[in-house]
């Protein structure tokens, strides 16, 4: 089934983070990993949940005075939390209330932390207690990432990383996670990332923060407890939700098949938005993506985007150094977002979900997109500093990481030694890791380079560094790359707060047709329409001062050179990657 445009979020919007979510193995000398408990016990007035409670229960933690006892985030990726004050939290021990102090970490690009210091040593178990509200958004809140615990009609939806705050290090435990539901009408639901209602499993506490949470009366579709997929959803959208959900089952069946993975699982969680806009984030085994009733929001090809997020459960090289080193992290983000994007457009077209046209379109699109890109010549470092104040730079590690995925595996199947394709470098990384191995950046490198020597780890270190890089002749098994030359899409201000103009740029075509930071925007086209048709013009209805006002203007930049993907056969027969 196709599915609804207006699903599709900006891509620009996207945060992903590949966290596992099943069991870690212990090493056989290891001791046993400490118990975390976490209750969340949804708070609710007059019907309607005002508050989310958590309830941690730590097992002798032995915090020693000056110590931080949690952490939690100020700030993450340009998303506020709910960042306690010390006395909004309640720790206590076997001596009674732990007094805590505030400690906030030095700011990142990223952004910044703050650790809870336990003003005396513990003693025994710890229990912590403390409570968030939902975050009040309106016109002006960025779209993007979906961490924020946000009302929905009968509940709540958003991320771990909004409103809990944990122990600092990242060790594994046993967890437990449940659920009180005794304040909340018969039939409400708890549901994670880790699924539905309570759950247990041995991972690091960063799963906990790095997984979405919805908890209250909620759609369910398939209603099959048993299903490997299921997409949840409480306000009513504007699309067939359940037989969306059929059909993105049935392509997560053939993926995980793909990928070696039958048993894994996924879910996706939709909420609505009280203002125009959209956006994607993607967690371990889990995506929410937003949607406004109206059904305005997002690009094009969602079929795309939300292929790339099941993707994600599965092919991405590990970062070196330590856990939540977020430098070591983006540097490895041109494989992660780069193989999601290949495989996503690559497995629904070997599953018949989609046909050779449209898998073209999407191809050329990306190709369009990297090329038209106005940072395309950042390093990867460099586009890591900036993904999150600039939305163009971010996507600099997705388009770079497909191109060159694309390129490599055409010189595998015409000169690699042993692999047949990419598929064979990709599965072989999975199946490394399932074994415990660490595969990252430096043991890629190892691999390509023995397929196809040191050209191939010269070619490595040019995605690393920004080098102009085009298409290989031929690609994909049976297509050919051929010049091309378009205008790239340019909105002229950030698509990821479509109730107000901000961060307008100078000489953009929008500006120059009158458009103003700080604009109220009431109504647009459709992005999706924008995106796709090069000559179609973007209406924007306007309040500024009170006024309202009309803007009309061609959303496109200067030509630049770039690349197409079209058959190389003339029969005009399909061909199948």
């Amino acid at each position: 089934m196709p599915l609804p445009y207006f699903i599709r979020p900006l891509l620009a919007s996207m945060f992903c983070i590949g966290l596992a979510l099943h069991a870690v193995p212990a090493a056989a000398a290891s001791p046993p990993a400490a118990s975390l408990k976490v209750v969340l016990t949804p708070i609710a007035d007059d019907g309607e949940i005002d508050r989310l409670q958590v309830r941690l229960s730590l097992s002798d933690p032995g915090i020693a005075a000056g110590d931080p006892l949690l952490r939690m985030p100020v700030e993450r990726v340009s998303t506020p939390t709910a960042a306690y004050a010390p006395q909004d939290i309640l720790a206590t021990d076997s001596l009674g209330e732990i007094a805590l102090r505030a400690h906030d970490e030095a700011p990142t690009p990223s952004g910044q932390f703050r650790n809870y210091v336990a003003t005396r040593a513990t003693r025994g178990d710890v229990e912590v207690v403390y409570a968030s509200a939902p975050r009040q958004v309106d016109a002006q809140t960025r779209n993007g990432p979906l961490f924020d615990l946000r009302s929905q009609t009968g509940g709540l939806m958003g991320a771990g990383v909004y409103f809990m705050a944990l122990p600092p290090d990242g060790a594994p435990r046993q967890i437990e996670l449940s659920w009180d539901l005794d304040a909340l009408p018969e039939g409400a639901r708890g549901v994670s990332s880790f699924g539905e209602g309570d759950q247990r499993t041995t991972a690091s506490v960063e799963a906990l923060r790095y997984a979405f949470y919805a908890v209250g009366t909620m759609q369910r579709a398939p209603e099959d407890p048993a299903a490997r997929f299921h997409f949840y959803w409480m306000d009513t959208p504007p699309f067939d939700a359940p037989t969306l959900a059929a059909s993105l089952s049935r392509l997560y069946v053939f993926m995980s098949a793909f990928f070696e993975d039958e048993e894994a699982k996924f879910r996706v969680f939709a909420r609505s938005n009280p203002h125009p806009g959209s956006g994607g984030t993607s967690l371990g085994h889990s995506f929410m993506f937003g949607f406004r009733n109206e059904g305005q929001s997002g690009a094009t090809n969602p079929d795309d985007l939300l292929a790339h997020e099941m993707v994600h459960t599965w092919p991405r090289l590990q970062p070196a150094g330590a856990a939540g080193d977020t430098y070591q992290a983006s540097r490895v983000y041109w494989y992660n977002e780069g193989a999601a994007d290949y495989y996503a457009l690559l497995l629904l077209l070997r599953s018949g979900v989609t046909n050779q046209d449209a898998f073209l379109a999407s191809v050329n699109k990306q190709l369009e997109d990297y090329y038209g890109n106005p940072f395309v010549n950042l390093s990867i470092d460099d586009a890591a500093e900036k993904a999150w104040t600039d939305s163009q730079a971010q996507r600099v590690p997705y388009l770079r990481g497909f191109i060159y995925l694309m390129n490599l595996d055409a010189q595998l199947r015409e000169r690699g030694r042993v692999a047949r394709s990419l598929d064979t470098l990709v599965l072989d990384v999975l199946r490394r890791q399932r074994a415990g191995e660490h595969v990252g950046l430096s043991e890629w490198r190892a691999m390509v380079v023995g397929e196809l020597g040191a050209a191939a780890g010269e070619a490595l270190d040019a995605v690393m560094a920004g080098t102009h890089i085009v298409p290989e002749p031929h690609v994909l098994g049976c297509f050919r790359a051929v010049p091309a030359s378009y205008s790239p899409f340019e909105l002229g201000f950030d698509p990821m707060r479509m109730g107000v103009v901000k961060d307008l740029q100078p000489d953009s075509a929008a500006e120059r047709a009158g458009v103003l930071v700080d604009d109220i925007i009431v109504g647009y086209t459709p992005l999706s329409i924008v995106r796709n048709d090069p000559d179609t013009r973007m209406t924007l209805q306007l309040e500024r001062a009170g006024k309202p006002l009309q803007v009309d203007y061609l959303p496109r930049g200067a030509p630049v050179e770039s690349w197409r993907i079209e058959p190389a056969s003339t029969t005009g027969e399909p061909c199948m990657p």
